[in-house]
């Protein structure tokens, strides 16, 4: 396949977006439909239902067993495919800056097939000590306690089990396809202020976004960017916010955040940027593969 640098071509500057990525020269991807002149806010348009596709009698033996389905979200069937991908991994690290939003596709977990949707997980890079003083966010007091885990590689904050915490990069892209977005707006010092604040708060096993004693990914990141008000949505009886909403509300504009960069791995070794119309079309076949299951 040659060179990664040639398959991922460029991500048009560290910080650029990859709209233009897809003249980049790489091979077409064989399981993505024919170019068709919908743009991408088209593709996506409709996904991310409150379809209850498991039946209730199945999500009631989930609530009353946690702990069961706990251990088999922890389940890694396999390492990510990034975690062969030394130069793409180098790359998305590059064109990351702080408060970026990063989210995952993980069909190398047991979680990844659990959650519907294209990406199943995501978090917040905080930046190095290098960005941070650039930034001007690395004096913030609410910083002190975490300085000494951010020096040593801990650059991402997210919700996972075992509760809130800062994580290295190895941990987050040991996945299959990662996208980042940026916020366009908001204050950064009060952005990182609210996601520190949370530090520890356990892992919320139900998806209740309505309860903030307990988070999961995607709601930990609702609450650094109230303004952005992300789309919650009910199902099974709950408030919930899923993460293919938050990417498909970027590529349409809805949300307050720029797609940086779409970059995914295959089977056979390779990786390569996608634009955003492929990065649509990931979001739209997953929903259009999801249907309600028998016994609802």
């Amino acid at each position: 396949m040659g060179r990664i640098r040639q398959s991922i071509c460029r991500w048009a500057g560290a910080g650029g977006a990859i709209a233009g990525l897809a003249a980049c020269g790489a091979a077409p991807i064989p399981d993505l439909p024919s170019r068709g002149p919908e743009p991408a806010a088209a593709l996506v348009a409709g996904c991310c239902r409150a379809d209850e596709t498991y039946p209730d009698w199945m999500i009631g033996i989930a609530d009353a067993n946690i702990e069961l389905l706990r251990q088999i979200g922890l389940i890694q069937l396999r390492p990510g495919r990034m975690t062969r991908q030394a130069e793409a991994t180098r790359i998305v690290q590059e064109a990351l800056r702080p408060l970026d939003t990063v989210f995952v596709h993980s069909e190398n977990r047991m979680s990844g097939h659990l959650i519907p949707g294209q990406f199943t997980h995501g978090a917040v890079y905080i930046g190095t000590e290098a960005q941070l003083r650039a930034a001007g966010l690395w004096h913030l007091p609410a910083l002190a306690p975490y300085r000494d885990q951010i020096r040593a590689g801990a650059v991402f904050l997210e919700a996972v089990d075992g509760g809130v915490r800062l994580i290295d990069p190895a941990t987050v892209l040991n996945t299959d396809a990662v996208v980042i977005l940026r916020p366009e707006t908001g204050n950064r010092a009060a952005i990182l202020r609210r996601g520190i604040s949370h530090m520890g708060v356990p892992f919320d096993m139900r998806f209740d976004a309505a309860d903030p004693s307990h988070l999961f990914c995607a709601e930990l990141i609702s609450l650094m960017y109230p303004a952005a008000d992300l789309p919650r949505l009910t199902a099974y009886g709950r408030e919930t916010i899923l993460i293919d909403a938050i990417v498909a509300g970027a590529l349409t504009g809805d949300l307050p955040f720029a797609v940086v960069g779409y970059v995914e791995t295959n089977a056979r070794g390779g990786a390569r940027a996608l634009s955003t119309r492929d990065l649509a079309w990931r979001i739209r076949q997953a929903w259009d593969d999801a249907g309600p299951r028998e016994g609802n």
